[in-house]
């Protein structure tokens, strides 16, 4: 192994990791993101895992100056699609993202092949007795039934409609909901803990910060589901790592999520809080179906494996060696 402490999409990468990899006299380089060195002249492969920044952008989704947020995004489109051309072969892990980069980037299909990611966290089922269930809840500030987002506050994880749609929903006075947003804090978390304090929703909205997998696994025994509203992604770990642990799970019908999740989310509009609110109240309202999806969840993870994506990598690098 050999150590190279760089910075990660800056100037030093492009020029220092040229001669750090040709040093090593590598058969094959395999860089697993967009950013692989322009200047290195032997064969290698690249993961795109998605162009979610061709779709993001904008003054909301950066903490950069103007100035500084122009130049880096002019790098990254130039960078993408050179690279891409560059490479002997790109592994994917969705369909969706193969063929946006067949339409987008104008890149060959039969350059690009499909490695489905799978669950590698160690969430697991719980059953808490009733004092600990009364514990947590009063801990986090939360009451049944509630709902979970996972994951980062970026703009295009579209969390703002998912609030709107908890309130909406509770408007109507039938069952009050509440919404526990998990994660990482930072400019994005900060800025939307801010629009929750301005608007008085600190009782319906609960930002429950970054949560290890024994504490996540407790909230997500105590959940009505999983939420996942994003507009774009990749793959979608998030709703199978619900789905590995029985907690139904409600998508955006957006990009690559009902490719990954199949039948086993309950599936609306990105664009649309009244159609998340309908999901809400199904679910809410009908045993049978959260039974149902808890079911079809368990079966879909299974579908997905590290080893079989190992084993699909090979044969990959195993076609580029041989031509």
């Amino acid at each position: 192994m050999v150590e190279c402490n760089i910075p990660i999409y800056g100037l030093a990468e492009q020029i220092v990791l040229p001669f750090v990899f040709a040093k090593e006299k590598l058969d094959l380089l395999h860089v697993p993101h967009f950013n692989a060195p322009l200047l290195y002249p032997h064969k290698f492969i690249l993961t795109v895992h998605d162009l979610i920044k061709h779709d993001s952008k904008g003054p909301e989704t950066t903490t950069r100056s103007p100035m500084l947020y122009a130049l880096k995004r002019l790098g990254y489109l130039f960078l993408t699609k050179t690279i891409a051309f560059r490479a002997a072969a790109i592994l994917v892990p969705s369909g969706f993202v193969r063929d946006d980069l067949v339409k987008r980037l104008k890149i060959p299909a039969e350059k690009i092949t499909v490695t489905y990611e799978a669950t590698s966290s160690s969430l697991h089922e719980v059953a808490l007795p009733p004092e600990q269930i009364k514990n947590i809840l009063s801990q986090y500030g939360l009451s049944q039934p509630f709902i979970v987002y996972t994951g980062s506050l970026y703009p295009h994880k579209n969390v703002d409609l998912l609030i709107e749609a908890v309130v909406k929903h509770n408007l109507r006075k039938e069952v009050d909901l509440q919404l526990a947003l998990i994660c990482s804090r930072s400019v994005f978390w900060e800025r939307t803990h801010e629009k929750i304090k301005n608007r008085g929703l600190e009782d319906t909205v609960k930002m429950l910060g970054f949560l290890d997998d024994t504490n996540l696994s407790k909230i997500y025994s105590l959940a009505l589901a999983l939420v996942h509203p994003s507009k774009i992604e990749g793959f979608g770990l998030t709703g199978l790592e619900a789905m590995s642990v029985g907690l139904p799970v409600i998508s955006s019908n957006a990009s690559c999520l009902p490719e990954v999740y199949g039948q086993a989310a309950l599936f609306f509009d990105p664009g649309s809080v009244d159609n998340l609110v309908k999901s809400l109240d199904a679910l809410i309202r009908d045993p049978a179906l959260r039974e149902q999806l808890a079911e079809s969840g368990y079966r879909q993870v299974r579908k997905y494996s590290w080893k079989k994506m190992a084993k699909e990598t090979i044969l990959v690098y195993s076609s580029i060696k041989t031509n």
